[in-house]
C-alpha cells in the first residue's frame, strides 16, 4: 500500500537510506588519490539481490536496504590509461515499479 501524501516516504526515515541521495557517484583514479570521492558508508550496508553482470569487471546490480527494503540500482566503469585507471561507481534509488522490473528481468 502506498503512503499516504501527508507522510514521508519511508526511505525518509530508515537509518541507511535517509543519509543515501536519490543519485549518488563517486570517482577514484589512481595515483591521484587526493581527488578520489567514495560512496557514502551507508552504500555499504545495502545488500545485493540479484548481480546481472557477476563474472564482469564491470559491475550491475539490484541492491536492497535491509532495513526499510528500498531499492537501489549499484554500477560501475572503467577506463584503463596508461598513466592510471579511473574507476566510477553510480547508485541510483528506484521507485517500486523500476524496481520490479529489474526484479523480473532475466539475469
Amino acid at each position: 500500500m502506498p503512503p499516504d501524501s501527508d507522510q514521508p516516504a519511508s526511505h525518509t526515515q530508515c537509518h541507511t537510506c535517509s543519509s543515501l541521495a536519490d543519485e549518488e557517484s563517486a570517482y577514484q583514479k589512481y595515483g591521484w588519490e587526493e581527488n578520489d570521492t567514495h560512496l557514502p558508508a551507508a552504500a555499504g550496508r545495502l545488500k545485493v539481490v540479484r548481480d546481472f553482470y557477476p563474472y564482469s569487471s564491470r559491475k550491475l546490480q539490484l541492491q536492497q536496504c535491509p532495513d526499510c527494503g528500498t531499492y537501489y540500482l549499484y554500477r560501475t566503469d572503467y577506463e584503463y590509461l596508461v598513466n592510471g585507471s579511473e574507476d566510477e561507481e553510480f547508485l541510483t534509488r528506484l521507485k517500486p515499479e523500476d524496481a520490479t522490473e529489474y526484479l523480473t528481468r532475466p539475469v
